[in-house]
């Protein structure tokens, strides 16, 4: 598949544990406080394995659908939460059990473009835009106990929340095929009657991306569907195919993100690095197997004089997906299907994920 990808925020369903702390009702619920369980922008594992490999000329369309579950939430020593002890930020508060679930839905249609004519040494130029939609449904239930407290009704909060979330822009990737296979079975020539790009042993990708807070946020409210603030994302992938079929791919990707401060508040959320690594397997010329690996931490402390957490607290999550993809249309229409589940985890939800993603190869501009 030669197509390329985009990126898509991290689903924020953290309104349930922020909203410990106001079920009681000792914060006011329009208290000018960011939460401590800042996440990024890039959500590694979403894409294809193959998304990133250089892509023909033209213009596509990638249309990713990320449902995820969760009703475990990890905590800072990477134990399964089942109670908060809200006593140590305010002897006036109990310490409650908490029963949670999360459930969110984000598709991303995306449009990219790839140039006809290369650039530095045979790169083609990539560029691409994504909007983000969002679905959230958060029960969050507090029984609270301990002395003093055991005449307290548990505490139950639900809500649901669903709009446009921050918008991805990638104003450049340039993307190299290099490496000629021995004994070919089919020249550039003929390949390229047919349709196909040349086949190389090699392909590289450097990618520069932005999201910029176009979602709804507030700080302090309890309905945001963006982040509230900017993030630049740098990326390289890197694809290797031992034979020259390529129905065999190899793939191995680093991802940066550097966040800019949120507005309102004086917080910059730390900076986070993803690794990611697949492989890629045609059974027949219509139908692909994969496995993926996604690893997310972040890298430097969360600043700023409004932070009251401890910023040497990072958080981290992984992920292990599988997936399974065919061509309906041949070299016109993609479909895959992926599930995956996450483990080793640190101040994050534990999130079952399902996923089903779409390209539409145009056959237009190129």
């Amino acid at each position: 598949m030669r197509v390329r990808r985009t990126s898509m925020r991290t689903l924020k369903g953290v309104g349930a544990l922020a909203g410990a702390l106001l079920v009681f009702g000792a914060v006011p619920v329009n208290a000018q406080v960011a939460s401590p369980l800042q996440m990024g922008h890039y959500a590694p594992g979403v894409i294809n394995i193959r998304d990133l490999v250089t892509p023909p000329p033209g213009l596509f369309v990638l249309w990713y659908n990320w449902g995820v579950g969760s009703d475990t939430y990890v905590d800072r020593n990477g134990n399964e939460l089942d109670s908060l002890n809200l006593s140590q930020l305010d002897p006036s508060l109990p310490d409650v059990t908490v029963d949670l679930k999360v459930k969110a839905f984000a598709t991303v249609p995306a449009i990219a473009w790839s140039s006809k004519r290369t650039v530095l040494g045979g790169a083609r130029y990539i560029a691409a835009v994504a909007p983000n939609f969002l679905v959230a449904d958060v029960t969050f239930v507090a029984d609270p106990g301990g002395p003093g407290f055991d005449s307290l009704p548990n505490r139950v909060v639900e809500g649901s929340n669903s709009g446009f979330s921050d918008l991805l822009v990638m104003p450049i990737g340039l993307s190299w095929a290099f490496g000629h296979f021995k004994n070919v079975t089919a020249t550039d020539e003929e390949l390229a009657a047919m349709g196909f790009p040349p086949r190389r042993r090699v392909n590289l990708s450097l990618l520069y991306s932005f999201t910029a807070p176009t979602g709804r946020y507030e700080t302090g409210a309890d309905d945001n569907l963006g982040l509230g603030f900017w993030t630049h994302i740098l990326q390289g992938f890197g694809y290797f195919y031992p034979f020259e079929h390529q129905a065999t791919a190899l793939t191995a990707g680093v991802t940066y993100e550097l966040n800019s401060s949120i507005k309102d508040v004086d917080v910059k959320p730390g900076n986070r690095l993803s690794l990611e690594w697949g492989v890629s397997q045609y059974l027949a010329t219509w139908f692909e197997l994969g496995v993926q690996g996604a690893h997310n931490w972040q890298t430097t402390d969360d600043s700023g004089d409004d932070v009251f957490w401890d910023p040497s607290v990072h958080d981290k999550k992984n992920t292990l997906l599988f997936m399974a993809g065919f061509w309906p249309v041949s070299q016109r229409l993609y479909v895959s299907a992926k599930y995956g589940f996450e483990y080793g985890l640190r101040q994050r939800f534990k999130n079952n994920n399902l996923m089903l993603n779409l390209i539409f190869v145009t056959n237009l501009l190129h």
